[in-house]
């Protein structure tokens, strides 16, 4: 049998804790043609999450585009991407599909690429300095189609924050903006994983899309939503689990979606043969969690600099988050030195999303890491 829960990847289908809430928002925002600027700390199931809502608008008839930006490296990459996902808006065989993606993007060469049993369209394009009206096409192309069609349209870029790591100049911010803020069918929804980037980009006046749509910062999963999936996920196949133990294994995970997916696929591993977990389990599977993840966390621990170190053993010996840590107090009980110093070490932890910012007091990002900080050298 089939381990019922998955972590490390998207999940689907009945893999997926539902976030009842989430969805019925999102659900909304794409049928009023709402912009969403999404972010969470990776491994909250935001990619999940906005797959499974494409996955219902567009069994209501929505056309939908999603594009993992992580991918993407360069201008050049960007449009071929994009341009790939575009020409997937489209029903009917290659040759119908080629001749609507030659009349949405004259500027651009598309080819039929044979792999294997497949057919695949793949583009080609000169190379000129000035690119703007290729991305003129690019970005009126789903709104052209949506209208054609006569559907609602809803555009995923997952990971956005990478595009300023390439897009050096904004042209394609600027862009993007000029064209999105005067599409009145097309909900936009940008997601991101680093909260620093994606509010730059965002809440900068000096940014293009400074307050362009919605924000939603997605959270954890609450408690009474995935205790009932726990519950129902080990029932179906076939243990027995109690309230007691349920609740333990939230407590220790503190409802982080991939660490609680994580602990229960390690106990239905585990306990398998009398398909029954209770709260003595709970303790060695937590153990495993550290072994797999130790490798993880060395490395990360490896890479930082020296203060950088020493504050998060600080936070460590906290309980919860905090946001006194420039105070002499803070500063003095732990031995830190200048508050200078932390400064430059919590702008380079926030900058690698070790740490993260949330109602002006600074907390992990990842609850384990702290927990084997805390294990390993407090």
């Amino acid at each position: 049998m089939e381990n019922p829960f998955v972590c490390g990847k998207v999940v689907r289908g009945k893999c997926f804790a539902d976030r009842k809430a989430e969805i019925e928002e999102l659900t909304s925002d794409i049928a009023s043609s709402q912009s969403v600027i999404l972010f969470s700390p990776r491994r909250y199931g935001k990619t999940s999450l906005i797959l499974e809502v494409l996955d219902r608008v567009r069994a209501q008839g929505v056309l939908t585009l999603y594009l993992d930006l992580f991918k993407v490296t360069s201008q050049e990459t960007f449009i071929t991407a994009y341009a790939k996902e575009i020409a997937g808006l489209h029903g009917g065989g290659i040759r119908t599909v080629l001749k609507k993606v030659r009349d949405l993007l004259p500027r651009l060469i598309p080819k039929v690429v044979v792999k294997g049993q497949k057919a695949d369209i793949e583009f080609e394009f000169d190379r000129p300095a000035d690119k703007t009206p290729l991305l003129d096409d690019l970005f009126e192309a789903v709104a052209t189609v949506s209208s054609q069609q006569g559907k609602r349209a809803a555009v995923v870029f997952d990971e956005f924050q990478e595009i300023a790591g390439w897009d050096v100049g904004g042209e394609v911010e600027r862009q993007m903006r000029t064209h999105f803020q005067l599409h009145g069918n097309v909900s936009y929804i940008f997601m991101g994983s680093k909260r620093h980037l994606m509010q730059d980009i965002f809440r900068n006046k000096n940014r293009p899309f400074y307050r362009f749509g919605k924000h939603f910062p997605l959270g954890k999963i609450p408690e009474d939503e995935f205790a009932d999936f726990i519950r129902k996920r080990f029932e179906e196949t076939g243990f027995q689990i109690d309230s007691e133990a349920i609740n333990e294994i939230l407590r220790t995970t503190e409802d982080h979606p991939y660490y609680t997916q994580l602990l229960c696929h390690i106990l239905w591993d585990r306990r398998r043969e009398k398909n029954v977990v209770v709260k003595e389990d709970i303790p060695e599977a937590v153990s495993e969690v550290f072994l797999r993840e130790a490798h993880a966390f060395c490395d990360l621990w490896d890479m930082l600099p020296r203060k950088a170190r020493q504050l998060l053993v600080a936070l460590a010996k906290e309980e919860g988050p905090q946001g006194q840590i420039f105070s002499n107090d803070f500063l003095r009980k732990h031995n830190l030195g200048p508050a200078s110093s932390i400064q430059r070490a919590v702008a380079g932890l926030l900058k690698e999303e070790v740490l993260e910012k949330v109602d002006d007091k600074y907390q992990y990002t990842d609850i384990f890491f702290k927990r084997w900080l805390k294990k390993t050298f407090v």
